[in-house]
C-alpha cells in the first residue's frame, strides 16, 4: 500500500532531468527519473515497514500509529531527496530548497493517502466484526431456545410417567406412594437448580438418575436391581442437562416394563481416551435390529448435536452385553457461571 502511494506521488525535483527532457535527451532523462523514483520508493517503503514492525508502534493506538507513519514517510522522503538532488545535479545542491519542499509535500500526500486507506479498512473491519458478533449472539440465542424446547419435552414426558406410577400406588400402597412422591420432589429439585443452565455436573446427573431408579424400585420392588459405578474424579465435569436419566428410563421401560421379569441395571461412568464414557447396561431383551428411539433418546441426540458437535459417539450394543454407550470426546470442567 505504501509503495503504491509513493509511486503515484513521490517524484524528485531534479532540475537537470527536466532540462534533459527539453533538450531532447529524453531517454536518459526518463531512465534517470525511473531510477530516482524506484530508489526513493524502496527506501521510504522499507523504512516505514521497519517502523511499523517495531513493538512500540504495534502496541500504539490507531491515531498514534498513523501519526508515527506519517512523520516517518515525510522525513524519509526529504532525507532521500538530498542525495538524489545532489547526484542529479552533478555534485551540487542546486535547487535543494525546492527539492525539500516538493518531497515534504509528496510525503504528506503519500502519508495521508495511506492513513485514509487504513481508516477505511479499519471501519470495514469494525462493521464486519459487529456483524459476526451479532450472528454469534443470534446463534447462541437460537441454541438456547432449542435446548429449552428439548428440556420442556423431557420434563412433561417424565412427569407424566411418574405421576401415573404414583396414582397406581396410591390405590394399592399409600406408604410407597408417599415415598415415591418425596423422591419425585427430589428429582425436580435437580431440575429447578439447573433451570438456567444447559449443563449439569456428572455428580448431579448421577444423583438424578439414582432418584429415578429409587422411584422405579419402590414401584417394582425385587423385580428391579441396580448398581452405580462412577469415577469420583469425574464428579465435577459437565455434561448436557437431563442426558443420563432418559437413558436409564429407557433401560427400565424396555427391560423391566416390557417383560415384567427381574432385571438388573448397571450404570458406569469412566474416563476413556481423553474423554469419558457413560455405559448403561441391563439384562432385559436385546435391542431390535432397527431401533425406533423415543422422545427421551431423540432429545439426547439433539442436545449432543448442539453442545458437543462432532465430539461424541452413541452406540446400542447387544454383545458382549446389552448396553447403551455414550462416549464424549472432550471434558468440560465445572466452572462458575456455566
Amino acid at each position: 500500500m505504501i509503495a503504491v502511494c509513493l509511486i503515484l506521488s513521490v517524484s524528485p525535483t531534479n532540475h537537470e532531468i527536466y532540462i534533459g527532457i527539453l533538450s531532447g535527451h529524453w531517454v536518459k532523462a526518463f531512465l534517470t527519473q525511473i531510477a530516482a523514483i524506484t530508489i526513493m520508493t524502496f527506501f521510504v517503503f522499507n523504512v516505514t515497514l521497519l517502523v511499523l514492525k517495531s513493538n512500540g508502534v504495534q502496541k500504539a493506538s490507531f491515531s498514534r500509529k498513523m501519526g508515527i507513519i506519517l512523520f516517518t514517510i515525510i522525513v524519509s522522503s526529504m532525507l532521500m531527496g538530498i542525495p538524489i538532488n545532489y547526484l542529479g545535479n552533478n555534485g551540487s545542491f542546486k535547487n535543494m530548497d525546492l527539492t525539500l519542499i516538493f518531497n515534504f509535500y509528496t510525503g504528506c500526500m503519500t502519508g495521508l493517502i495511506y492513513i485514509t486507506m487504513n481508516y477505511v479498512d479499519l471501519e470495514r473491519q469494525k462493521k464486519l466484526n459487529e456483524k459476526e458478533l451479532e450472528v454469534s449472539r443470534l446463534q447462541q440465542l437460537k441454541t438456547n431456545a432449542e435446548l429449552e424446547a428439548l428440556h420442556s419435552k423431557i420434563n412433561p414426558h417424565f412427569l407424566y410417567n411418574a405421576l401415573n406410577s404414583i396414582a397406581d400406588l396410591s390405590i394399592t400402597d399409600g406408604k410407597k406412594a408417599r415415598k415415591m412422591t418425596i423422591a419425585l420432589a427430589d428429582l425436580f429439585r435437580f431440575s429447578l437448580n439447573y433451570s438456567n443452565n444447559n449443563y449439569s455436573t456428572i455428580k448431579d446427573e448421577v444423583e438424578m438418575a439414582e432418584v429415578y431408579l429409587q422411584i422405579e424400585k419402590i414401584r417394582f420392588e425385587d423385580k428391579l436391581n441396580y448398581s452405580i459405578d462412577v469415577d469420583e474424579e469425574l464428579n465435577y465435569y459437565l455434561v448436557p442437562r437431563f442426558i443420563l436419566q432418559p437413558i436409564v428410563e429407557n433401560a427400565v421401560k424396555h427391560g423391566l416394563k416390557a417383560t415384567g421379569r427381574l432385571i438388573r441395571i448397571t450404570l458406569e461412568i469412566k474416563k476413556n481416551n481423553g474423554g469419558l464414557i457413560i455405559m448403561v447396561a441391563d439384562t432385559g431383551p436385546e435391542f431390535p435390529g432397527e431401533l425406533n428411539p423415543g422422545v427421551g433418546v431423540k432429545s439426547i441426540f439433539d442436545k449432543l448435536d448442539l453442545l458437543f458437535p462432532d465430539a461424541y459417539e452413541f452406540h446400542f450394543n447387544n454383545q458382549p452385553r446389552k448396553q447403551v454407550s455414550l462416549f464424549l470426546k472432550k471434558l468440560i470442567k465445572n466452572e462458575p457461571g456455566i
